[in-house]
């Protein structure tokens, strides 16, 4: 990355319900030991960013004003309290990212100030806080306008960009099958 300021806030959304895994996600342990969230965390402090936050009611977390809003009811949640230009947002349920799958994003957004996530994805994403986006996520979890997170790439033009390798890595896991899949086979 260029030596220009560092503008953004990681987001791990760590406040879901998990009600199709039957318990949560977030500490779900990696091979290592790592939790799900643990592996999160990690990804974010490897890159430059100016603040790192959990989304979620969780020790440390932010907790959503709005409860069962989803994703952006925790994107809601954060921009209220950040005081960076951005955020690089990933869910916990995506154990298979790597740091150096984020740097893109956070570079991208940082100098074209513009939503972008990896096309055919629609996380992880940069997301800049202008008021405009301000204006969308307080209208979605007040119920007056559309409350997904492909409703908000859209109203803002999000870039796609191109993804730097296969799908494998920004699949979610979901469900205990996933989990077992994944993670009995995996050379993690």
């Amino acid at each position: 990355m260029d030596e220009s300021p560092v503008t953004s806030c990681g987001v791990v959304l760590a406040g879901g319900r998990s009600s199709r895994m039957g318990r949560d996600k977030a500490l779900l342990p990696l091979p290592g030991g790592d939790s799900f969230l643990e592996h999160a965390l990690g990804l974010m402090r490897g890159l430059p960013l100016a603040q790192l936050v959990v989304s979620g009611a969780r020790p440390g977390g932010i907790v959503d004003p709005v409860p069962d809003m989803g994703p952006l009811g925790g994107l809601y949640a954060v921009a209220r309290i950040v005081e960076t230009q951005g955020l690089l947002v990933m869910p916990v349920d995506m154990p298979l990212l790597r740091t150096e799958l984020l740097a893109p994003l956070l570079e991208e957004g940082e100098r074209s100030a513009r939503v972008c996530h990896f096309a055919g994805h629609h996380f992880p994403f940069w997301l800049p806080l202008s008021p405009d986006v301000k204006d969308f996520l307080h209208r979605a979890v007040r119920g007056s306008g559309a409350n997904s997170i492909s409703a908000l790439l859209r109203h803002a033009a999000a870039r796609q960009l191109e993804p730097p390798e296969a799908a494998r890595s920004f699949g979610n896991i979901n469900t205990p099958a996933q989990y077992a899949q994944e993670f009995t086979h995996s050379v993690f």
